[in-house]
């Protein structure tokens, strides 16, 4: 092993997709006692770690600048994260036992629909394949009835339904590190108040609050879906290898985007769900809510809960 200084994350934010996890992460990437790893979603603990700690640490480290020793916390985010928790919490606590790790719930229903309607927009899901489709979809999937090939998507897609069934998930985590250790955080709570929720996320990670006071904040990653496909699928293709270049400067990152959405964005958002979607959701979700109020001790937004009352 290495004898200088670790150069490795010691705060992860670990989930989830599609609740505001990459407004977050560069909020923080702009505070001064923060460095950020050069790539967002450096998915380093699902798809490059070995086991080898010696080879895990240095490259995990390569994705964290030479200096960043001098920053109190040293960050990544990789939402995906939690819904492999099985096999990501321990290898996560094998290397960086005394990381920190921020997780933010969204409302699970609201979550998968914001989750597939921006996959299709990143061509990720066929236009073709409708959002009760796809459900179904995510059900065979689940329930071992299809595999990916008879389903025409590939295997990640097919788990977003049953991802959002955090308490199973948070559990792992729960059982690979101490509680202390855990940030759990709502996106409704973001999206309500977000100096609010990143006073809050500083006191956990021990940052000075003071440089939100007068901070612009400015949600990221927003669903929008391009009028030429061939031109957005060019253009994703573009924003990921420009990744680690545009994540250090989200200025000149926001004013690209713009400028791309001006040229050949489609609307940004979505329709809203069916009642009948939603009423099956509700049924699917519901017992995960309970256990994940049970593991936190505490209720989940009053916007979840209205929601459930409507079922």
């Amino acid at each position: 092993m290495p004898t200088e200084p670790r150069k490795l994350a010691n705060f992860i934010i670990g989930g989830t997709e599609k609740a505001g996890t990459t407004s977050v992460f560069v909020y923080l990437s702009q505070h001064p006692q923060v460095c950020a790893a050069t790539r967002k979603e450096t998915d380093f603990f699902r798809n490059e770690f070995t086991g080898n700690l010696a080879h895990d640490e240095d490259n995990y480290g390569c994705y964290f600048g030479a200096n960043s020793i001098d920053f109190p916390v040293r960050m990544e985010a990789s939402p995906g994260y939690l819904g492999e928790s099985s096999t990501v919490a321990p290898r996560i606590a094998q290397l960086v036992p005394d990381t920190r790790l921020l997780f933010i719930l969204r409302d699970p229903i609201d979550r998968i629909y914001s989750s597939y309607n921006f996959h299709v927009g990143k061509l990720n899901i066929p236009a073709e394949i409708d959002f009760s489709s796809y459900v179904q979809r995510c059900l065979a999937f689940e329930r071992q009835e299809s595999n990916t090939q008879e389903l025409g998507l590939d295997e990640w897609y097919l788990k977003v339904l049953r991802f959002g069934n955090y308490a199973d998930a948070l559990e792992n985590f729960y059982d690979n590190f101490p509680h202390a250790q855990i940030k759990v955080m709502f996106f409704e709570d973001l999206k309500e108040d977000t100096p609010g929720f990143m006073n809050e996320l500083s006191a956990f990670l021990q940052l000075d609050t003071d440089f939100w006071v007068d901070y612009e904040f400015r949600k990221t990653n927003v669903t929008f879906s391009g009028r030429n496909k061939l031109f957005h699928r060019l253009a994703m293709w573009a924003n990921s290898l420009a990744e680690p270049v545009l994540r250090q400067r989200p200025q000149l990152k926001h004013r690209i985007v713009s400028a791309y959405k001006a040229l050949n964005q489609a609307r940004e958002g979505y329709d809203p769900m069916s009642d009948a979607a939603r009423t099956e959701l509700q049924a699917y979700y519901l017992p995960g809510v309970k256990q994940l109020e049970s593991i936190l001790g505490r209720s989940v937004p009053s916007a979840w809960q209205q929601k459930e009352e409507q079922s």
